[in-house]
């Protein structure tokens, strides 16, 4: 923990609590992070993890699900959970003085789920997997993950299948929370208006009656796929495209170098993919680029929804725009407008307790530094145009780069991205 203002206690078992605390904050953001995603699952239980972020909710032996949501409504918590390749979390916002309240809640959740509902809460699920199967956006951008992450588990949607949420009964599931749910899995986050020493202690006595266990061991491998083009039809009036590679680590050296330059590419209104295809030439309403780190992993990712009159052209283009970010350097008047975006995206949303908390149990997370504000500015200030440069030409040659479309009809999208 390189910012100071962060405080880390590691506690009996191997419980660890972070903190931040902010004197002038009005509110406290509490999170109870596992470290347990969609990439440590088995393939045939894929979706379990999910499945138990929403199990949480269903009950412990002091509250059904209607005492856990009137729980948290009277402290006037704003509550929710989220699941990940690489962890679950579960977080609310709320004012100081329902701290060890919420506390209380939030560990007897994790300690002691009930598994409740179970067979009402899959098939939730499978309908939460339909409504995704009728966005043809997202379909195309898990198709991409599958090609980036062909054969390794960060290619698998985090959602699972039908199939497979079906597939896990009361008994699998209470194995997994037993297996996954430890103390080493297992840290507590909170920043905001709250006292380290008093938030640790409350952490310790909510959470000491967690197991011993293991972490998982990660590290990604992907092969190559047969091809490096997918297509699914779907009966859409829009073509939708996912082009992507591999990137770098979120701990990674170059992890600012390489937010700049998909900011550069694809991250704003002046950015060249959204001047080129939409502006200029009104091929397309949304176009974007962005970079995705994991643990020991990462993948570059760009998006374009066009029609299918349109989509050739859009594609192509876009190419073009990967060869000219790899072959000529970036200007520094382009480059100093990417610097004050990034800068402010990351910094002003540190006036968020929600952002803060989230920040310090991703880094916990992926294993990468957590910096000052000053220390982020400085980081950022440093990129140059070689860096770019460097990057776009490691991680974003056409003859490496994979393309998932998802439209009424099938097209040869991928020779733009074979040099022809």
């Amino acid at each position: 923990m390189a910012d100071a203002n962060v405080i880390q206690r590691e506690l009996s078992g191997g419980l660890r609590v972070f903190c931040e605390p902010l004197e002038e904050a009005t509110s406290i953001s509490l999170g109870v992070w596992i470290r347990a995603g969609s990439r440590d699952e088995e393939e045939k239980v894929a979706g379990i993890t999910h499945l138990m972020e929403h199990m949480l909710f269903k009950g412990t032996p002091e509250m059904d699900a209607l005492g856990i949501a009137q729980a948290f409504e009277s402290i006037g918590a704003q509550e929710n959970a989220a699941t990940s390749e690489e962890y679950t979390v579960l977080y609310a916002r709320f004012l100081p003085e329902h701290l060890e309240r919420a506390l209380d809640i939030m560990s007897d959740m994790v300690l002691r789920p009930t598994f409740a509902d179970l067979e009402r809460e899959r098939e939730v699920i499978v309908e939460e997997i339909k409504m995704y199967e009728d966005r043809p956006d997202q379909m195309a951008d898990e198709y991409l993950s599958s090609l980036i992450f062909h054969s390794d588990p960060l290619g698998r949607p985090i959602i699972g299948s039908a199939e497979t949420v079906r597939g896990v009964n009361k008994e699998t599931l209470g194995k997994f929370h037993h297996d996954t749910y430890t103390a080493p899995n297992i840290f507590v986050v909170g920043a905001g208006r709250l006292d380290a020493d008093e938030f640790s202690r409350m952490a310790e006595q909510k959470l000491s009656k967690l197991p011993g266990g293991e972490p998982f061991v990660r590290e990604a491998r992907p092969q190559v796929p047969e091809s490096r083009f997918y297509y699914k039809f779907k009966d859409t009036e829009q073509y939708h495209v996912a082009l992507g590679s591999l990137g770098i680590p979120a701990g990674s050296e170059d992890r600012y170098a390489m937010a700049a330059l998909n900011n550069v590419l694809g991250g704003g209104m002046s950015s060249r993919l959204f001047q080129e295809v939409r502006e200029k030439r009104g091929l397309a309403y949304a176009v974007y680029s962005y970079h995705q780190g994991y643990s020991d992993a990462g993948a570059n990712r760009m998006y374009v929804g066009s029609t299918t009159s349109n989509v050739e052209e859009a594609v192509k283009v876009i190419a073009e725009q990967l060869r000219r970010i790899r072959e000529e350097l970036v200007e520094e008047e382009e480059l100093e407008r990417t610097r004050q975006q990034l800068k402010s995206s990351t910094l002003l949303a540190l006036e968020s307790t929600s952002a803060r908390m989230t920040r310090i149990g991703r880094s916990v997370i992926t294993g990468s530094e957590l910096l000052s504000p000053a220390e982020i500015s400085a980081r950022i200030e440093a990129v140059t145009p070689d860096d770019i440069q460097r990057l776009a030409k490691k991680h974003l040659r056409l003859e490496n780069m994979y393309l998932a479309a998802v439209g009424p009809k099938e097209l040869d999208l991928g020779e733009y991205l074979n040099g022809k």
